[in-house]
C-alpha cells in the first residue's frame, strides 16, 4: 500500500500545473476631438490607477483618426494604430476591448472581474539589453500546458508613454499610456507551443526609443489568439521600460515559479535537465522510477544543464524543490 500510494503522489505531482498570475490586457481606443471620450476619461483612469497598482493590468490606449484627424498620437503612428482598429472592427470611440473578448465600455471594473479569474498557464517574461534610447528586448514564453488556443496565437509588445501634453478635448490635461510602437510591427510572430510540457519559446526585437522620454515609457507585452473568430489574450504583461531586468541577450529570464525544461523528451537513456527557478533560489533535483523509489538527487543552479542517466526503459519522474520550498515536477520518459 505504501508503495501504491508514493507512486499515485509522484503521478498527481507530474500532472499538476501551476497556473500563472493572470494579467489582463485592456485596450482603450480614443480619440482627442471624442467628447465622449473625455467624458468618460474620469472613469476610465480611476479603474486603470487601482488595477495598475495592484498589478493586474496591462494597458494601451490606441488613438484613432476620428473625429479628429490631427490627434498628435494618431498621426504619430496611424498604420500599426489603424491595424489594432481593423483587427477589432472599431466603428466608434470610446471602445474598450478587456482581453481581446470584452467590452469595457462603459464599465470597465464588470469586464475586468470576469477576467481576472479565469486560469491561465502562460507566464511571460521581458528583459532588455540596452540603454536609455536604442537595445533590443528578450522575451520568454513559458506553457504550463497546452493553452487550449482556438486559432493562431502571437505575440506583441508595444510602447506606450504617460504625461504627453494633450491636445483638443485633453488640452491643459496629458494623454496617458498612449500608443507609441508594436515592437514586432503590425503582426507579431506566431507562438506555437508544443508538448511535452512545460515548454518554453524565446523572442528577441530591437528597440529605439530616442524620439520619446524614456522615464515615462511603458511597454505591455501580450499573447493574443489572431483571426478574424477568435481574439482571446491568453495573458499580458506590463512594466515600467527602464526598470526592465537587464541582461545578456539570450541568458535566461528567471520565473516567478520554477520550471523544469528537458532537452529531449523521450530520450534514449540520458535526460538533460535544464532548471529555470526564481532569482536568488538554488534547488534540489530528485529522480524517481515509477515505483517511488529515488535513483539519484543533484544539487542545481537556475539556467545550468544536469545530465542524468537512466538506465532501463519506462517512464520516470524528475522533481525539483527550491531553497524557498517551491517546487515543479516533469515526466521522463526513456524509449531504446
Amino acid at each position: 500500500m505504501i508503495r501504491v500510494l508514493s507512486v499515485l503522489f509522484v503521478l498527481l505531482l507530474a500532472c499538476t500545473c501551476l497556473a500563472a498570475d493572470r494579467v489582463v490586457l485592456v485596450e482603450d481606443f480614443t480619440n482627442c476631438g471624442c467628447g465622449y471620450c473625455w467624458n468618460f476619461e474620469p472613469t476610465l483612469n480611476s479603474f486603470v490607477d487601482t488595477y495598475l497598482a495592484s498589478g493586474d493590468i496591462s494597458v494601451i490606449r490606441v488613438h484613432v483618426g476620428w473625429p479628429s484627424a490631427t490627434d498628435p498620437i494618431y498621426t504619430a503612428n496611424p498604420t500599426e494604430q489603424n491595424a489594432r482598429k481593423s483587427f477589432y472592427g472599431v466603428s466608434g470611440v470610446p471602445t474598450v476591448k478587456v482581453d481581446g473578448v470584452l467590452s469595457g465600455y462603459p464599465n470597465p471594473t464588470s469586464a475586468f472581474n470576469n477576467r481576472i479569474n479565469v486560469p491561465s498557464y502562460l507566464e511571460i517574461l521581458v528583459a532588455r539589453d540596452g540603454d536609455d534610447e536604442t537595445g533590443t528586448i528578450e522575451i520568454g514564453l513559458i506553457a504550463e500546458q497546452d493553452l487550449g488556443a482556438h486559432a493562431t496565437m502571437r505575440l506583441f509588445t508595444t510602447i506606450v508613454e504617460d504625461d504627453v501634453p494633450g491636445v483638443g478635448y485633453w488640452g491643459g490635461s496629458v494623454f496617458l499610456q498612449a500608443f507609441r510602437d508594436n515592437l514586432f510591427g503590425i503582426v507579431g510572430p506566431v507562438v506555437e507551443f508544443s508538448a511535452p510540457y512545460p515548454d518554453t519559446l524565446y523572442f528577441s526585437v530591437d528597440y529605439d526609443i530616442s524620439a520619446w522620454v524614456a522615464d515615462n515609457l511603458y511597454l505591455a507585452t501580450f499573447v493574443q489568439e489572431y483571426s478574424s473568430t477568435y481574439k482571446e489574450v491568453m495573458n499580458a504583461r506590463y512594466d515600467k521600460f527602464m526598470d526592465l531586468q537587464t541582461g545578456i541577450p539570450g541568458t535566461p529570464m528567471l520565473p516567478s515559479q520554477p520550471v523544469l525544461d528537458l532537452m529531449q523528451n523521450p530520450c534514449s537513456g540520458t535526460a538533460v535537465i535544464t532548471p529555470m527557478m526564481p532569482e536568488g533560489q538554488t534547488g534540489l533535483l530528485t529522480v524517481y522510477d515509477i515505483a517511488g523509489r529515488s535513483l539519484g538527487q543533484w544539487t542545481l543552479e537556475s539556467g545550468l544543464p544536469q545530465t542524468v542517466s537512466l538506465d532501463e526503459p519506462g517512464v520516470y519522474f524528475a522533481r525539483l524543490v527550491t531553497s524557498e520550498g517551491l517546487s515543479a515536477t516533469q515526466s521522463v520518459v526513456v524509449v531504446r
